[in-house]
């Protein structure tokens, strides 16, 4: 799901057991048509966002929020990518989980896209460096960045098969968009550029929409939680702040 078709999503209940609608069909591969209109439509609104930042004329309107979030996002977005492609290497992967890593690998190249753009705009980096989440109040080490999977875990999604190749990508997805969109909702909450607080809104949105659509594919395909893991459903972070209060 791209950030331009996210649905609304209403809050999870306050008890945190915000439970799956009813299946919805599964998903196919995207076509050749669907790829080429996709493509066109990335690139008028890649064109109308530089046309919009080219325009400013007061100086850098990134504050630290901005800045931080889109270098420590696109750093993120790497791993979620490379996740998705080895899933869709392996045989015997149901065609609606393909499709679902595919609109992973397409959405969030996009928006490194983006980030980097709007980066280099205004003199600044992409590379987030050794430290990151600083922006949040929250400074760590880059190889422990909250919701990356580590080395361990990516051996073991790179030699899993079958149904044991379904439930890990399933869990460490999950896992990982429930780190984003956190990310996401304070950049929505404390940055202070438009262009980037939409983006930062448009991927709460969708990456919670997500999280939910892989949970409903999980429960229609009796997809195991594999050991070690918890159900994403009961994770407060599916609960963003960006939904019921204005920043402080």
């Amino acid at each position: 799901m791209s950030i331009f078709e996210a649905p609304p999503a209403s809050p999870a209940s306050p008890g945190g057991s915000d439970q799956p609608a009813a299946p919805s069909e599964e998903r196919r591969g995207l076509s050749v048509v669907q790829i080429g209109v996709l493509v066109a439509a990335v690139a008028f609104l890649a064109g109308a966002i530089g046309f919009v930042v080219g325009e400013r004329a007061n100086g850098d309107p990134l504050n630290r929020v901005d800045v931080g979030f889109m270098q420590d996002m696109g750093f993120h977005h790497d791993q979620a990518v490379e996740m998705s492609l080895m899933l869709l290497s392996k045989d015997e992967v149901d065609p609606a989980l393909r499709a679902f890593a595919q609109e992973i690998i397409l959405g969030q190249r996009y928006e490194q896209g983006l980030f980097s753009a709007l980066l280099d705009r205004w003199g600044h980096s992409s590379d987030p460096g050794k430290t990151v989440m600083d922006w949040m109040g929250q400074p760590m080490p880059a190889e422990e960045m909250e919701g990356l999977a580590t080395e361990a875990q990516m051996k073991d999604l790179r030699e899993a098969s079958g149904t044991d190749a379904e439930a890990l990508w399933i869990a460490l997805m999950s896992d990982h968009h429930l780190a984003g969109l956190h990310m996401a909702d304070h950049g929505a909450r404390y940055g202070a550029d438009r262009t980037v607080v939409n983006l930062a809104e448009a991927m709460v949105r969708y990456q919670r929409s997500e999280v939910l659509d892989i949970q409903r594919y999980r429960a229609r395909r009796e997809v195991p939680i594999p050991a070690g893991f918890t159900d994403p459903l009961r994770d407060q972070r599916l609960n963003p702040i960006t939904f019921t209060d204005p920043p402080d």
